[in-house]
């Protein structure tokens, strides 16, 4: 466990959507935005439209609602979504669950299934979990990606506001593993600086594998 030899192996085994919804994740996070990716795919699987959170990134860039409340990454997805497209067989994917607005966007595009790969720190903390009624299945993916997809929302979390901050106090207490990892991630040097620079995101992960199963198993 813990090797580059065994991330090496795991990584192509991920569903490309679950992929690449931590990537784009990733990239929020190298951009110093909120490290949430969304994509969506068609009945066959493939992607066909994806966004990542922009909220905070500055008017006029290439996603449809950039600089805006509206900018989260299921939002900039389905913007993409082109008006004659049949939803009903396509599935939105998102590094997060879903908040209220974009499960409640979903549902009104008509979108066939919601799949997310971790819950939402923020969400968690404030005992704000959307719409319980809504068709969204949960994580499906394995342990790790969880927690891959946890460690960079409260990396950022910690960078933005602090590690006092109730979000990380909360995932302290439910998910230490993961919050511990996402605060070295954020106060660190070292690997603040490889979280930061590093372009891609297999490459970071295979520098954080033991790290990563050693959350895993926590």
């Amino acid at each position: 466990m813990g090797t580059e030899e065994d991330f090496a192996a795991v990584w192509p085994t991920l569903a490309p959507a679950a992929r690449r919804c931590l990537e784009l994740a990733h990239q929020a996070w190298r951009a110093g935005g909120l490290p949430v990716g969304a994509v969506l795919t068609d009945a066959d699987g493939a992607v066909v439209a994806e966004g990542r959170n922009r909220v905070y990134d500055a008017p006029g860039g290439t996603d449809p609602l950039q600089g805006t409340p509206l900018a989260h990454a299921e939002l900039n997805a389905l913007a993409r979504a082109r008006t004659p497209w049949d939803l009903a067989t396509h599935t939105l994917w998102s590094s997060h669950r879903p908040c209220a607005m974009c499960t409640a966007a979903a549902s009104f595009a008509g979108v066939g299934t919601v799949r997310y790969l971790a819950a939402d720190p923020w969400a968690e903390a404030v005992g704000h979990r959307g719409d319980p009624a809504a068709v969204l299945n949960g994580p499906a993916e394995e342990r790790w990606v969880a927690v891959v997809a946890g460690a960079l929302f409260l990396a950022d979390t910690v960078r933005v506001a602090g590690p006092g901050h109730r979000t990380v106090r909360a995932a302290l207490a439910t998910d230490p593993p993961t919050a511990r990892l996402a605060l070295d991630l954020a106060t660190h040097p070292a690997l603040r600086r490889l979280a930061t620079t590093t372009p891609d995101l297999p490459t970071l992960l295979t520098h954080l594998w033991p790290r990563i199963t050693e959350a895993t198993t926590s």
